[in-house]
This record gives C-alpha cells, sequence and structure tokens, in this order.
C-alpha cells in the first residue's frame, strides 16, 4: 500500500510527473498480442476437450482418450509459449486429465468377473 504524501505537489512536479508517464516505454501492443493464443486455435482447443468429454461419456472410449491427450498436448504447448493464455491452459488441462482418468478406469475392466471364478457368480 502506498503511504500519503508529505506535502502537496506543485503544479511543476506534477507536470513533471505526467511528462515522464507521457514518455515512459512501453511494450507496444503488437509483442502483447503474439503472447496470447489466437481466438481460433482457442476455439478449437475448446471443441476438442469438450469432444473428448463428449465421446468418453457417449461410449467411445478411445476416441474420448484421443481428443483428451490431443488437449493435454495443446495445453503444454500454450502454457510454454503463449504466457498470456495460460488460464485457458489450465482449463483444458484439467478438462483433459479428468477424461483420462476416468475414461482410463472405465475401459479398464478391473472387478469383471472372470469365466474360470471358482467362488460362482455371487462372489462369496
Amino acid at each position: 500500500m502506498t503511504d500519503l504524501p508529505d506535502h502537496k505537489r506543485s503544479k511543476r512536479e506534477l507536470d513533471e510527473l505526467r511528462m515522464r508517464n507521457a514518455f515512459a516505454v512501453r511494450p507496444p501492443v503488437q509483442s502483447i498480442e503474439k503472447m496470447a493464443l489466437h481466438p481460433f486455435l482457442l476455439a478449437v482447443g475448446y471443441i476438442i476437450c469438450m469432444a473428448g468429454s463428449a465421446l468418453a461419456l457417449a461410449g467411445m472410449i478411445h476416441a474420448g482418450l484421443a481428443c483428451a491427450v490431443l488437449g493435454l498436448l495443446l495445453s503444454l504447448f500454450i502454457y510454454w509459449q503463449k504466457p498470456r493464455s495460460r488460464h485457458h491452459a489450465t482449463i483444458f488441462l484439467i478438462i483433459s486429465l479428468l477424461v483420462l482418468v476416468f475414461g482410463t478406469v472405465y475401459e479398464v475392466k478391473q472387478f469383471e468377473q472372470t469365466p474360470n471364478d471358482a467362488q460362482g457368480p455371487i462372489g462369496y
């Protein structure tokens, strides 16, 4: 937090501060725009992640996991290359990881009964 000034600034001091602020070196807008992801690629990323979750819910697990892997790779690219779009990369990462984890758990039939189970169909 800033402290209150001890004395009131004169008109000359205020003009000097305004002049310094007016001629301050700021990065050009083009460099800031290069740090952000293009909106078209952003929309494609969201479509890929949502398609992965929709395909996984529809029962097409392999296609859903493939879309989730693409979303994961896209989120890593965005995180390293486009620092102003890292919040989108985090959203892609969360969606992709959830689809990957739950899709993998659903695909692995770890609790399915084998045909040669000696305990029978009840499991006792």
